[in-house]
């Protein structure tokens, strides 16, 4: 079975090469917008973690860590062999991001990880534990609301408020797998991102917002402390789904970053 990736990296033409890593959650309206300037502005490779895992290639009766997973994907990009890129990668994606950097030493440019955490601490546990809980024992529609509320603002829910309430009505008839669910978790919870970025020498941007209920700006700040050669933008709002709710001023933020 092999990783499903979209794009590729270019030699020929002078933007940079950007390697993608987003979370499985796409959001309400998805992420669009955001590929759409990367793509513009870079030579977009993005790596397909949905897609990727329907295929079977790892095997899902057991937690994969991202550690695994980005081993996989540093033998599946082995015909992009010594070409120079970049890492942009959101939430879950995070992880991977650190690991393939730690593997690219010598090609890897520079890494940008948005809405990232650090590690595993009493909280952050907590949080994730609670959404297994809420996969196991609510009805899919609360389910759905429960994740959109820890995700987003309360602002943005409520200006999008009719938006939400049809993405439920569209989705409460779907399965949720709350075993494949709590392996996803653990395998995040099992990801020190602190312990990998401090060995890492490559510029670093962190992007967070103010007011993310999941992956909370201390972990950012935390990341900003242990890491070197690293810049940290704190958002005023936008939630966890940055990708999404703050796409333009990402857009800014990467682009004046030097890629």
């Amino acid at each position: 079975d092999k990783l499903v990736f979209h794009g590729s990296f270019e030699t020929k033409r002078e933007q940079s090469n950007v390697l993608l890593f987003l979370p499985k959650t796409k959001g309400l309206f998805g992420t669009k917008k955001f590929k759409n300037f990367i793509k513009n502005e870079f030579n977009l490779l993005e790596y397909d973690d949905v897609q990727t895992e329907d295929s079977g290639c790892f095997d899902k009766s057991c937690v994969t860590s991202l550690e695994h997973k980005a081993s996989a994907i540093n033998i599946a990009m082995e015909k992009w062999k010594g070409i120079k890129f970049h890492i942009i990668c959101h939430s879950t994606g995070c992880g991977l991001g650190t690991f393939l950097a730690k593997k690219n030493k010598n090609s890897c440019r520079s890494l940008i990880l948005i809405s990232p955490w650090n590690r595993a601490d009493y909280d952050f546990i907590a949080l994730q534990k609670k959404r297994v809980e809420n996969a196991k024992k609510l009805e899919n529609s609360l389910f759905i609301k429960s994740e959109y509320h820890l995700l987003y603002s309360s602002e943005y829910i409520k200006k999008f408020e009719t938006q939400f309430h049809q993405y439920i009505l569209n989705n409460k008839d779907k399965n949720v797998d709350y075993i494949q669910i709590e392996k996803r978790l653990q395998s995040i919870l099992d990801c020190d991102i602190g312990k990998e970025l401090r060995k890492l020498m490559l510029p670093k941007l962190l992007i967070n917002s103010l007011d993310d209920k999941l992956m909370k700006v201390h972990h950012g700040q935390e990341l900003k402390k242990l890491s070197t050669n690293t810049k940290l933008i704190s958002l005023d709002n936008g939630g966890h789904m940055l990708t999404e709710t703050r796409a333009d001023d990402l857009n800014i933020y990467i682009k004046s970053f030097q890629l």
